[in-house]
């Protein structure tokens, strides 16, 4: 299925509402195929933990023009139950859990705030640079993410980014075995992958 990149997040398809000041206003329903995932290694091997299915009912509410120069969310909160965590085998995807506190903090959320397209005179495609909140394990940091968007000619929306994070950004101890012989890095790569369908009826 051909996708199409573009500039302006979703300007051009034409169910936007346009308020007074010519704010454009875009409701995007958040799909169950968004996922989440996290790669880590080991002193032993590489691990990956995701979740694959998102289960929430989370709609972004994204504003652009007007005043502002670069489209910021006036909501942009994605909350993910920290249980759906999946990596793979039973014993790491338990101390994974036990390690983001799961049971004290059941929801990992990503707020995004804004962002705004970066010059790419050489990537073909439009990347973006997104300002974001996230919350894990009682810990909210900011960070800033290169992301990208894409659009289907079904309509669904491809919103992906990702960067490197550590455990200890969240005040995190990285989880060990076997009394300390199997040590996971503290570095991680995180990337989300949101599909998302605009509200037509918003």
């Amino acid at each position: 299925m051909k996708a199409i990149v573009i500039c302006i997040f979703l300007g051009l398809m034409g169910f936007t509402r346009t308020p007074e000041g010519g704010i454009l206003v875009h409701h995007l329903i958040v799909l169950p195929s968004s996922k989440v995932t996290i790669d880590g290694k080991t002193n032993v091997n590489s691990f990956r933990c995701a979740i694959t299915q998102y289960t929430g009912k989370d709609t972004l509410v994204l504003l652009e023009g007007g005043k502002n120069k670069k489209p910021f969310f006036k909501k942009g909160y994605v909350g993910l139950e920290a249980a759906r965590f999946d990596c793979g085998v039973q014993l790491m995807t338990s101390d994974f859990w036990k390690t983001i506190k799961y049971k004290e903090y059941p929801v990992v959320s990503i707020d995004f705030i804004s962002f705004e397209r970066t010059l790419q005179l050489t990537s073909g495609r439009d990347i973006f640079r997104g300002r974001m909140q996230i919350s894990l394990a009682g810990v909210t940091k900011s960070f800033e993410m290169d992301c990208t968007i894409e659009v289907e000619e079904s309509g669904l929306i491809h919103f992906k980014g990702g960067r490197r994070f550590t455990f200890s950004d969240f005040k995190l101890e990285p989880p060990s075995r076997m009394m300390g012989l199997v040590k996971v890095e503290d570095t991680l790569e995180v990337s989300f992958h949101l599909v998302l369908l605009l509200d037509k009826n918003a």
